[in-house]
């Protein structure tokens, strides 16, 4: 992330708040999976669009908190209003992957605000998902 995104970082609570509850959560709903689910707890750079992924609004950070080949949770600090979400991860290799997420809920959890969503799209060519573009509205 650059000097711009770090303007937007989370805070170091909900990172805090996420280390936490990854593990309880993973637990908890580990039955109720399609696909197994992964910790992983970094900051994701977001940006709201459309169902063109043409962008909406400004960009943010989040936290995931966790990860599976059919989604990936994510944690921030007020309510996501938008249906799609264009994400950009880090890989373990250091590569960049942009992926575009169907917001399918988002719920408080004390002060923040729990995210889960599909991948829906893969936006370059870094290896990863199989995903097809949502269709159009």
């Amino acid at each position: 992330m650059d000097e711009a995104d770090r303007q937007h970082a989370p805070p170091t609570e909900l990172m805090n708040f996420v280390r936490r509850i990854a593990d309880e959560t993973l637990r908890h709903h580990a039955e109720e999976r399609q696909f197994p689910r992964y910790k992983l707890t970094i900051e994701v750079w977001v940006q709201p669009v459309d169902s063109n992924f043409v962008p909406l609004g400004d960009p943010f950070t989040a936290v995931s908190r966790d990860v599976s080949t059919g989604g990936i949770g994510l944690m921030h600090t007020r309510a996501i209003r938008d249906q799609y979400l264009w994400l950009r991860l880090i890989t373990h290799g250091g590569g960049v992957m942009n992926v575009v997420v169907e917001v399918l809920r988002c719920r408080p959890i004390g002060v923040f605000y729990d995210i889960g969503a599909k991948f829906v799209a893969k936006l370059d060519e870094a290896p990863g998902f199989e995903v097809a573009k949502p269709k159009k509205a």
